[in-house]
């Protein structure tokens, strides 16, 4: 087999920090994207429609050791729109992959990115035994996914990993999701371009990391002999109220320019395990409390 990769959403931000880690590696990265003219610092760009009989030829052709998948929709809020094509990007797609493993070689190492939107609410901290309970329609389909994998590995010892991910941000992070919101909005704030910034709720409690620590996480755990799922969470515990206001601060901007949309107070709390990881893998991140802040804000 070849030492070549293969990554599925390589033009978003986990496609970048692990293209980025493994050159390092000195790898050769296939880069895989619905879009018309993709980007990114892979060897190789392919436009691809994630179909199996596409995806067998690809396999084929690269013979990639490991395929990491962060293609499909990745955003709750949104995937209210168009369930349908939304369910199609995740749960077809994480098929398809699997499927084209079965049918070209069965020792290849595939990375699928679950999410903590599977689980329920919880105040405890959440590990990979918790309860399964999605509140929207993401969530439902990477728990399809999610639950797919888990059949197929068992059935058919294959090398398959759902790497649960918790909330992780960077620059490179959509524009839509909440770290990206608050900093645009300070930056405009500061600039004079905006008064104020506008959130939904304050309550909702998440468990954040920096994106590079989650793409070390994941890169530990391919390289683990036996193939297991894992949680994979920063341990930087905010509120939208709190991560808001400390973004503010470290722009010198007084958080009454913070408004929200409701204040219903609803439990929404998830906290992510990481014992399990760090025992097996020996991983710790890198960006913690006021570090993870600032490289959220400044890094380039």
């Amino acid at each position: 087999m070849e030492n070549n990769i293969i990554i599925a959403g390589i033009s978003g931000q986990d496609g970048y920090f692990l293209t980025k880690k493994l050159k390092q590696k000195k790898l050769k990265i296939i880069g895989l994207s619905r879009k018309k003219r993709p980007y990114g610092d892979a060897n190789l760009i392919l436009k691809t429609n994630y179909k199996e009989s596409h995806l067998i030829k690809i396999i084929k052709k690269f013979k990639p050791s490991i395929i990491f998948n962060f293609a499909g929709e990745s955003n709750p809020q949104t995937s209210w729109q168009n369930p349908l094509d939304k369910q199609n990007s995740i749960t077809r797609v994480n098929l398809n992959f699997i499927n084209a493993i079965l049918k070209t070689n069965k020792k290849i190492k595939y990375f699928h990115a679950s999410t903590s939107e599977i689980f329920a609410s919880s105040k405890n901290r959440i590990s990979e035994k918790n309860l399964y309970l999605p509140i929207n329609p993401y969530g439902c389909f990477k728990l399809c996914a999610h639950l797919t994998l888990d059949v197929y590995r068992k059935k058919y010892k294959l090398f398959l990993v759902n790497g649960i991910l918790f909330n992780h941000e960077s620059v490179k992070k959509g524009k839509k999701f909440l770290s990206s919101t608050i900093i645009d909005a300070a930056k405009k704030i500061k600039k004079g371009l905006k008064k104020k910034l506008i959130l939904q709720t304050p309550y909702p409690i998440r468990d954040f990391a920096h994106a590079e620590d989650t793409i070390n996480a994941i890169y530990k755990i391919m390289m683990l002999k036996k193939p297991q799922d894992f949680v994979i969470s920063g341990g930087n515990i905010y509120s939208v109220r709190k991560l808001a206001e400390k973004i503010f601060l470290k722009f010198n901007i007084n958080k009454n320019k913070i408004f929200y949309k409701t204040k219903s107070k609803i439990s929404d709390i998830k906290i992510g395990n990481t014992s399990k990881l760090k025992k097996l893998t020996g991983w710790k991140p890198k960006y913690t409390k006021e570090k993870f802040i600032d490289k959220i804000i400044n890094d380039k």
